[in-house]
């Protein structure tokens, strides 16, 4: 089982709509610590593809008697073993969605924080007295909050469908603004 906060400001169990307490099966494959947050990489059982839960909300732990699916089978693991830093690198906020290659342009005050963000696995290439363009693989989920909490000082170039939807959020965002 795995709690949420609620209004109450007190955790309470994940429910499906009908309000049934959610359980989850999943496969751990490796604990890592995030923003002074632990973490669970692993697979939820029912879907093929890598989660990442708060060890904090996990409650009821049972070990079952089953073999854990292989990471490597897992859709966005690319055939392979877990790698903690690649994947760290990649999930800056430790969201779960599919990695892409990300091209980006920042100030350069921010180059620090890109570097502590995701690692020194990134290119940096057209650099102006103001900007560098960043390219890097990044989780898609993660690059959008990413995106949206610096700017304007981070604006997403490719691939042009993360643009759109960062574009159209902060567009409405705005709107809602002018009121």
């Amino acid at each position: 089982m795995y709690y949420e906060y609620g209004t109450d400001k007190k955790l309470h169990y994940r429910k499906r709509p009908d309000r049934s307490v959610r359980e989850y099966i999943i496969n751990p494959y490796q604990m890592a610590a995030k923003e002074g947050k632990y973490y669970l990489i692993c697979n939820y059982d029912k879907y093929n593809n890598i989660s990442n839960y708060r060890i904090d909300r996990i409650a009821e732990i049972k070990l079952l008697d089953a073999l854990a699916k292989p990471f490597e089978k897992l859709d966005g693991a690319e055939k392979q073993r877990l790698n903690l830093s690649k994947y760290m690198g990649e999930h800056i906020y430790m969201f779960s969605s599919k990695t892409v290659r990300v091209k980006f342009r920042i100030t350069k005050p921010m180059i620090s924080d890109v570097i502590d963000m995701f690692g020194n696995d990134v290119r940096f290439t057209d650099e102006t007295d103001s900007f560098v363009t960043v390219t890097a693989n990044a989780n898609e989920m993660s690059m959008f909050q990413f995106a949206k909490s610096f700017a304007p000082d981070v604006v997403v170039l490719e691939p042009k469908q993360l643009r759109d939807k960062i574009k159209n959020d902060l567009e409405r965002s705005l709107k809602k603004y002018k009121i």
